[in-house]
């Protein structure tokens, strides 16, 4: 904590201004390509999704129903005019109850109502309807129960088998060494190593986790 990494993030998700450096992502082609994200909005366009640490407050509108914040990055896809296809919406917020496996009582339910690891499939939900190739993970497992992390975890992994760029910003140990194919360190606002899983130990992460480089 205070290493500068959600803040990175919110630069790279264009949440906030970045002072220096370059975005590049992997286009169709499978060439790196520079994009400019100025804005949230810009990062949606190049594919980009992000799950902030702060789930409740940045990541869904708790007294909208599990339906509506499944689409809330995609709304133009359900909407003619000043029209919504409610029906639409419920078809496609059910596809992503079943394939989470959210535990609600129906897509109607209100996402305050639900646990925090089911609030957090919501909000992974709303970025997989809109095909996010790129989704940053910001303390995806905190405040969650361990039946849920694990939920959490296998979904992870499956998203990543199945092509999708994960970045995640943890700050459990355990939960970067399992989770994790390369590990990027900062300290103090600094990246102060980048370690592959296969060499990572507790010991080295702590020691680079701890050095500032000037």
């Amino acid at each position: 904590m205070g290493a500068g990494r959600t803040e990175t993030a919110r630069a790279l998700f264009g949440a906030d201004p970045k002072q220096s450096g370059k975005i590049s992502v992997m286009g169709k082609d499978g060439q790196l390509h520079e994009v400019t994200i100025n804005s949230p909005q810009d990062a949606v366009k190049c594919g980009i999704g992000y799950l902030s640490e702060d789930r409740r407050r940045y990541g869904c509108v708790v007294q909208k129903s599990v339906t509506e914040n499944t689409t809330l990055a995609t709304m133009e896809e359900f909407t003619n005019g000043i029209f919504i296809n409610k029906a639409k919406e419920k078809q496609v917020a059910e596809k992503y109850v079943n394939e989470l496996a959210t535990k609600t009582p129906t897509t109607d339910q209100l996402v305050v109502n639900l646990s925090g690891g089911n609030q957090q499939k919501v909000v992974i939900a709303k970025w997989l309807t809109r095909d996010s190739d790129i989704l940053i993970f910001d303390e995806p497992t905190r405040g969650i129960d361990v039946g849920a992390k694990n939920e959490i975890y296998k979904l992870m992994n499956r998203l990543a088998a199945e092509g999708k760029s994960i970045i995640m910003i943890s700050s459990e140990m355990t939960e970067v060494l399992r989770m994790s194919d390369r590990i990027i360190i900062m300290c103090e606002g600094k990246v102060t190593g980048c370690i592959d899983i296969s060499e990572a130990t507790q010991e080295n992460i702590m020691d680079k986790a701890t050095r500032n480089i000037d």
